[in-house]
């Protein structure tokens, strides 16, 4: 099979992972309030275990919407899925470093680290939008972690839920537009 077909398989089956980026808006909702709540060492914790329900909740949010969660049979869900797991695998150290060490920072670091196989995304996919989000993402939490330090309990995790509103009303838009084009 050639990659386009792949795409549109996989934009037809997976619904560009609208599952999992839903997940990802109810976990960061989670995170703000936490952050809003509790100081930053109860929110740190409540922030770590939260990381573990971010998958069983994709799981579950992409069969209530019809979406194949997983696309075995499909090489570029394979590569979705294993670049996934092993961005989440490689970077759990650096989030428990930052757990144990500097909890101020724990959010940013997830922050950026949970949206490194965004641009993986973006190519299996066939679309620049989620590696765009990523990106802008990345540098607008980086931005208000540098120079808002009393904000940036709050404003990180609400630029992060931003991204991920950003993306589960696009994607749809952008995926039916994308299958007109190239199905």
């Amino acid at each position: 099979m050639d990659i386009r077909k792949q795409q549109v398989d996989l934009a037809l089956r997976s619904k560009w992972n609208i599952g999992y980026f839903a997940s990802g808006l109810v976990f960061w909702v989670f995170l703000l309030i936490v952050a809003y709540v509790y100081p930053i060492e109860i929110a740190s914790i409540c922030s770590l275990i939260g990381t573990f329900f971010i998958f069983p909740i994709a799981v579950g949010l992409s069969k209530l919407v019809g979406a194949d969660p997983f696309c075995n049979d499909n090489r570029l869900g394979n590569l979705v899925g294993y670049t996934h797991m092993s961005a989440i695998a490689m970077s759990f150290p650096l989030v428990l470093i930052f757990f144990f060490k500097y909890p101020e920072a724990l959010h940013l670091s997830m922050a950026i680290l949970y949206c490194i196989d965004f641009y993986v995304m973006s190519w299996a996919f066939g679309t620049a939008l989620i590696g765009i989000v990523g990106a802008i993402r990345v540098v607008l939490a980086s931005f208000a972690w540098l120079f808002f330090p009393d904000l940036r309990v709050l404003l990180v995790p609400a630029i992060v839920l931003g991204s991920y509103i950003a993306l589960v009303v696009t994607i749809p838009i952008n995926r039916r537009q994308w299958l007109q084009k190239n199905a």
